[in-house]
């Protein structure tokens, strides 16, 4: 067996293992700016969610009533319908809980989906081949950056610009491209072989933050920074083990946050990824983010209370904003979902979605850490032992995220 087959076969076994967790929060959300009030979230291994309060309150649809068994990724596509990056390739769902798949996915499973045009750009990987597709309301065309040992790590849209970073399973060679029309791709950027793991994560204009994670020990996984579109990268933030899974990284305007994978701690800068500060000792590890209205909707796991869904209008000060426990599927999800509804409460209760406590309300900046890449952390490593152990169950369900 080929190495791109064993690769899409142990990712294949390995994600019904890593469904219907004994935790859960919210690990991404999508909200379209000409209906702010409608948001969709993906939770972690349990399906998808979705508001129309901005966030207030949620109904769950778990991922057997939309015909999937995992859901990577979701965006806010029409009114009351959303697309998903699943194992069964890109879905429509809608919300009286019907899911179809879109047509012209090769086969293999999307873990990404943006906006892009008028319609949407997702990652794609397949059994011997994988890349970019293009998709319509109902139909997706593999684009120009598509073939056989290419595997796609993450992708990002800065207005008519599409940014892909991809490593190829043959040579484990790994580089970042860019498309400004949806027609052809450009190679921007190239990392030796076999050295690094490369996630795009944001870009704005010739600003690209890229979250590249080494291969062994030999170096940490860092934010790296370029100014000049993707041509040379200088990294100005480093935090965790080589093995940690991708950070959350939300960016609004000239301000981005990274909430550190390893323990629930969040850093902040206000140079478009340039330096980073810790956000407050008390701040919650934020995952994902979109913007409501006048404020930011954040994903994010914090330990104290175990929140899921937070509100900030200052990217500094967080306050819970939804009880994800206190959950329920709609009237048209009830039947698929009621097997599930009582591992839902209970998954809950043990670590995701309690808002009994108030977190950050008077969150003032960590004094910067000494040395210039923001990587210490030792003082914190008891309470990030604790912050590892709890959400470690989660890496499987990120890993391709």
């Amino acid at each position: 067996m080929s190495s791109p087959t064993i690769l899409f076969a142990f990712a294949l076994l390995a994600k019904p293992a890593a469904a219907h967790s004994p935790s859960f929060g919210m690990a991404a959300m999508s909200a379209r700016a000409e209906a702010p009030a409608e948001v969709w979230g993906m939770t972690d291994g349990w399906g998808l969610a979705h508001s129309v309060d901005g966030g207030a309150s949620w109904a769950w649809l778990c991922e057997e009533s939309v015909g999937t068994d995992t859901v990577y990724d979701v965006l806010a596509y029409a009114d009351g319908v959303a697309l998903a990056a699943t194992a069964h390739g890109l879905v429509r769902v809608d919300d009286t809980c019907t899911g179809s798949a879109l047509a012209g996915v090769p086969a293999g499973f999307a873990f990404r989906v943006a906006a892009y045009g008028v319609g949407a750009a997702a990652a794609v990987i397949g059994p011997e081949e994988g890349g970019v597709v293009f998709c319509d309301d109902l139909t997706c065309t593999p684009s120009a950056l598509w073939g056989a040992k290419l595997y796609p790590k993450a992708l990002v849209v800065d207005g008519s610009t599409l940014w892909v970073s991809v490593v190829w399973t043959d040579t484990l060679a790994s580089a970042l491209f860019r498309s400004t029309d949806g027609v052809a791709f450009e190679e921007v950027f190239r990392w030796p072989e076999g050295e690094a793991d490369p996630r795009v994560m944001h870009a704005s204009g010739e600003n690209v933050l890229v979250w590249t994670r080494p291969r062994s020990d030999a170096a940490l996984p860092a934010l790296e920074k370029s100014v000049d579109g993707g041509r040379t990268f200088v990294r100005s933030f480093e935090q965790g083990y080589y093995t940690d899974a991708t950070p959350g990284v939300v960016a609004d305007g000239e301000v981005v946050l990274v909430g550190s994978w390893f323990g629930a701690r969040t850093w902040r800068s206000e140079d478009l990824g340039a330096s980073f500060i810790e956000v407050s000792a008390d701040a919650p590890a934020v995952r994902c983010g979109v913007r409501v209205g006048n404020a930011v909707l954040t994903c994010a796991d914090h330990l104290a209370d175990g929140f899921s869904v937070a509100t900030t209008d200052d990217l500094v000060h967080f306050a819970p904003l939804a009880c994800l426990e206190e959950t329920l599927p709609p009237a048209c999800a009830e039947a698929a979902c009621e097997p599930y509804l009582d591992a839902w409460v209970s998954a809950g209760a043990y670590g995701g979605g309690r808002c009994d406590v108030h977190t950050g309300d008077t969150a003032e900046p960590t004094p910067a850490p000494e040395c210039g890449c923001s990587g210490a952390w030792a003082p914190g490593w008891a309470l990030a032992l604790v912050g590892a152990g709890l959400v470690r169950v989660r890496a499987q369900r990120r890993e391709h995220g």
